[in-house]
């Protein structure tokens, strides 16, 4: 399953009404340095947006610009987050892009190789292949009080954007901190900006939905179900099964998986990929996605707009010096 890279996914914060798919990670500040770095691109969380199937192309409709406008964009946020934190007084490391190729499992994981090579991977906190991110480094020096105040520059404080979600409850956010200063130096409206922004990052929730209230979602899990327990695990989900294995916490999730972890994920996704289950999801995704699509329609051309508006100007962050 192909995830679609997301170069500006908005504040952090979930619904209030949002389910708990097993793969959010709980992040910290004081005492949890690594976690903020690691668990944050730029103090925003990253939505994640897959296809569903291993079979699956990657679909453009929540996408509204090219994959390097995608690039360029993130790449000046980046550039004006590090520039507002620096006049604070305060070291930040841009973040690279997120990948165009990383895998989505949020239903099932059906990659059979990587969960030989890797078990869960960053499914269970485990960090990604890119290495440690240098933030972690820079919150390491700050002492606790530091590390507070470095979180609350980059975020910023109080909670004045806000969009409510359809059946997902609110969402809101500060309008004040480094990262906002930099979305709004790029998109202008930034209250504007982060209510469309933050409904296409959550079609995956509403796909979710209408996918696992199907029938065919049903039975395909059920078979599933039953293929995990005669290989001995007592799981009634693929969430249930990964928390069998997950570790106490994100950081103590180390490296590289360990036996048992590896064979709940083999497990997991021979069991996907023998009951059919992987590929009947992508064809439930397939068929539901652009329902969302056509639903939202007012909210992803408002979003191309803002996007194709911001490349210029974000031309200009880039080149100066």
């Amino acid at each position: 399953m192909a995830r679609q890279p997301r170069h500006d996914p908005g504040p952090s914060g979930e619904p209030t009404g949002s389910r708990d798919r097993g793969t959010r990670r709980r992040l910290t500040v004081a005492g949890a340095a690594a976690g903020i770095a690691l668990g944050l691109m730029a103090g925003w969380v990253v939505v994640s947006n897959g296809t569903g199937s291993a079979e699956d192309a990657p679909t453009s409709g929540d996408r509204p610009v090219a994959a390097t406008d995608d690039e360029l964009l993130h790449r000046a946020s980046e550039r004006l987050i590090a520039r507002c934190m620096a006049r604070h007084g305060f070291a930040y490391a841009e973040q690279p892009p997120p990948s165009s190729t990383q895998p989505d499992f949020r239903y099932v994981l059906d990659d059979v190789g990587s969960a030989r090579k890797h078990g869960y991977g960053n499914l269970l906190g485990r960090p990604g292949a890119g290495g440690q991110d240098a933030n972690v480094g820079n919150l390491g020096k700050l002492s606790p009080g530091r590390q507070n105040a470095w979180h609350r520059t980059l975020m910023g404080s109080g909670r004045q954007l806000v969009v409510d979600l359809p059946r997902l409850g609110r969402l809101s956010a500060p309008d004040n901190g480094c990262t906002a200063e930099a979305r709004r130096t790029l998109y202008g409206d930034l209250a504007g900006w982060y209510r469309v922004r933050r409904t296409v990052d959550h079609f995956d929730s509403y796909v979710d939905d209408k996918v696992v209230a199907t029938p065919e979602y049903r039975t395909g899990l059920a078979a599933w179900v039953t293929c995990v327990r005669k290989r001995g695990y007592a799981a009634s989900t693929p969430n249930e099964l990964r928390r069998l294995v997950a570790p106490a916490s994100p950081e103590s999730a180390g490296e590289q998986a360990q036996p048992q972890e590896i064979a709940a994920a083999v497990t997991e996704a021979e069991c996907a990929t023998s009951t059919r289950f992987a590929r009947t999801i992508g064809a439930l995704e397939r068929r539901h996605r652009p329902e969302i699509e056509r639903r939202f329609a007012h909210e992803l051309d408002a979003l191309k707009s803002f996007e194709l508006k911001a490349i210029p100007q974000a031309r200009r962050v880039l080149a100066d010096a």
